[in-house]
């Protein structure tokens, strides 16, 4: 055989190994847009919201959920939509905090918006955050 068919092969051979083993190795291989666009990794916060941040949703969420990685009370969330008008949401007093935390959301129409939650824990301290979503 000669030398450079020998070499083109051995390239050829490695590069389809190595994405072989890749493609194994990649959590999101073989996934569809939407299954990867569905998908929410907790955060290294460990807080995790629906609507999660970043989300386009085909629907206008009917609440706001945050999951706490230790019991918290919602305190506030502020709704700036896409006139930019900001709208306190309502949020009903609980009697103790919790893990996972919902209010429901005035009725949505398309566009972008930003909810800016704040929540505190049993022992006094405050956890806050924004998270940005689009209702197509």
């Amino acid at each position: 055989m000669n030398r450079p068919f020998i070499v083109s092969f051995a390239l050829v051979s490695a590069v389809a190994f190595s994405s072989a083993a890749q493609a194994q190795s990649n959590p999101h291989a073989g996934m569809s847009a939407q299954e990867h666009a569905a998908m929410q990794a907790a955060p290294a916060s460990g807080i995790v919201t629906t609507p999660a941040d970043n989300a386009m949703l085909s629907a206008a969420p009917a609440a706001f959920t945050a999951t706490f990685p230790h019991a918290m009370t919602l305190k506030s969330l502020k709704l700036t939509g896409p006139t930019t008008q900001t709208v306190d949401v309502q949020i009903a007093t609980s009697t103790a905090p919790q893990t996972t935390v919902s209010t429901p959301l005035p009725t949505l129409a398309p566009g972008n918006y930003s909810a800016a939650w704040t929540a505190t824990g049993s022992n006094g301290h405050e956890m806050n955050g924004t998270v940005r979503f689009m209702v197509h």
